[in-house]
């Protein structure tokens, strides 16, 4: 397991020179899960070796006013041949690698963080876009004076100081300009009032055919399921 930031004093008597307890935590219960399902893999993956096999993003608060932080979590695999014939193969997910991205180290600006799957991200991220006056973005900026206020807090590295709702509003908006047609998900995480989804994932097909046939069935057709009696 290899930790990438360096230590921060406000956890002094919890690190452990790795990753912090919960984080470690966290990441060896989806390593204890991911272990039995790559070895049931026993053929040869023409995977990239600098291509994690799955990874997690964790998003949380520290201890001790801390703030808010971000981590990628990510977990490689190797393979090893068995037998002379060269056709079944062995396969181990390594233990994780931490890294966190956010926030900056001291006297760094603060600024957007984005993280792709698979592969680095590719192109301009939206820092970048906010930075040189990307025009599609023009109108969802100045939609409102609060949003534009909390994007400028944002271009000029000041982040942290940006209203979580001005900035949902923005990105609600912008994200289909940036990337028309594609589905997406949205939620923000505040450490006063926990998760709460803006666009929720849409429902799973197989569920909403089901419910739809369920609605149409009639009362008295044969059923497996276990009926409920009304209260009497």
């Amino acid at each position: 397991m290899t930790r990438i930031s360096t230590a921060d004093p406000r956890y002094a008597g919890t690190y452990n020179g790795e990753a912090e307890p919960d984080l470690e935590t966290i990441g060896v219960a989806f390593l204890e899960k991911l272990t039995p399902l790559a070895a049931r893999l026993h053929h040869k993956l023409e995977f990239p070796s600098d291509q994690p096999l799955f990874e997690l993003v964790i998003i949380g608060f520290g201890p001790r006013d801390y703030g808010s932080e971000v981590w990628t979590v990510e977990y490689r695999m190797t393979q090893s041949m068995i037998g002379s014939r060269g056709d079944f193969w062995q396969t181990r997910v390594l233990r994780p690698r931490f890294e966190q991205i956010y926030p900056p180290e001291k006297k760094e600006p603060h600024k957007l963080v984005e993280t792709c799957y698979p592969g680095a991200c590719k192109g301009q991220t939206l820092q970048q876009l906010l930075e040189a006056n990307y025009p599609e973005l023009d109108k969802p900026i100045s939609a409102d004076p609060k949003t534009a206020k909390a994007m400028d807090l944002i271009i000029k590295g000041q982040a942290q100081k940006a209203s979580t709702a001005e900035f949902a509003t923005f990105l609600r908006a912008a994200i289909p300009l940036l990337y028309p047609g594609q589905q997406f998900v949205m939620g923000t995480f505040e450490e006063q009032h926990g998760f709460q989804w803006l666009v929720p994932p849409e429902e799973p097909v197989e569920k909403a055919q089901k419910g739809q046939e369920d609605k149409n069935r009639p009362a008295e057709a044969p059923t497996l399921r276990r009926r409920v009696e009304p209260p009497r």
